[in-house]
């Protein structure tokens, strides 16, 4: 009896370490507080995801109760599977550069990793309290999540631009999206070799922001909102065979009576696993009164013959190798 209590209790000891080997993978859970390696709230509102050397680096509007109210702040995360997120630094504290005036503006950064130059460049909305600078800014870095240097700023094909979005192809080609109040409509400009400037690639008469883009299937999706401000509102989407269209009417991308879910479209990130191509819905659910407190509303869309549908938000799991996800209730 004594050796057969000895037998089971080892048994349950290797069970027991063996565990965590079969744990499934932590969920990512829309709307509720998302805490960094520090246990800190993730402040990249408005942000974009760069895909370098294996890993995802998660840039944002910095948010921070305790940040200089004078500066505005780009902050940078990475991680290996898009749930665990380790903070950089603050690549961006920027005084006004432009002589903007009080309560300045810089939204929605985006950075991309030039390969031929080997340099990482950062794009923003900036503009004034009144939205009637309209251009966006370049700042420049030796590395991923180092210290962005102020370039210039300049409105792209010398249009308005606010609210901006960045793809990468499946080419490396390098694009920025931004909307064009005046043109009511928002432009697909590919960005020049060196990413300083942008060329014209493609403009969709549509009154939209908050575009996105993702080329998946064959085809490319393009999202955006309507422009309600802080408001959320139905989010909708067309495709196209190319960039350059013609591109489908828009439809709702969820029930309209949802509003989105109460979030914004930011961004689409594609994960091309071992066993399944997964594109990530990814918004920011704003809270105007208290900007630091905004969350994020990331869930796998549902994508079949050119539809595409964004579910309700319950908490979900990405195997990162495979591309495979799956809903918890």
């Amino acid at each position: 009896m004594r050796r057969l209590v000895v037998c089971t209790n080892s048994l349950l000891f290797l069970f027991l370490a063996a565990a965590p080997l079969f744990a499934a993978p932590p969920a990512v859970k829309p709307g509720a507080p998302w805490l960094d390696n520090r246990g800190q709230r993730i402040q990249a509102h408005g942000g974009g995801i760069t895909v370098w050397k294996g890993a995802y680096y998660w840039y944002g509007e910095d948010r921070t109760q305790s940040n200089d109210p004078e500066k505005r702040y780009v902050a940078c995360y990475s991680s290996k599977d898009l749930v665990h997120w380790q903070f950089r630094r603050q690549v961006l504290a920027l005084a006004d550069p432009e002589h903007l005036g009080p309560k300045w503006v810089l939204e929605r950064p985006k950075v991309f990793a030039n390969p031929r130059t080997g340099k990482f460049v950062l794009y923003a909305h900036l503009d004034d309290a009144r939205y009637k600078v309209a251009s966006v800014m370049i700042a420049v870095s030796d590395t991923i999540d180092g210290d962005y240097r102020y370039v210039k700023s300049f409105r792209p094909l010398d249009q308005e631009s606010r609210d901006i979005g960045q793809f990468v192809d499946d080419d490396g080609s390098a694009y920025l999206i931004f909307e064009s109040r005046p043109t009511k409509g928002f432009f697909l400009a590919k960005l020049s070799d060196d990413f300083m400037s942008v060329e014209k690639t493609a403009f969709i008469q549509a009154p939209l922001e908050g575009g996105a883009l993702v080329h998946a299937d064959g085809l490319y999706y393009v999202i955006g909102s309507h422009m309600t401000g802080w408001s959320p509102n139905p989010n909708v989407y067309a495709t196209a065979p190319s960039i350059t269209g013609p591109w489908t009417e828009f439809k709702n991308l969820a029930p309209p009576e949802a509003n989105n879910y109460e979030s914004q479209s930011t961004m689409l990130v594609k994960v091309a696993g071992s066993k399944k191509t997964t594109v990530i819905f990814m918004g920011d659910i704003w809270k105007p009164t208290a900007l630091w407190d905004s969350r994020y509303l990331w869930m796998p869309l549902e994508m079949k013959d050119g539809s595409m549908h964004l579910p309700p938000p319950q908490p979900w799991q990405l195997n990162i190798k495979t591309g495979e996800t799956s809903l918890k209730p």
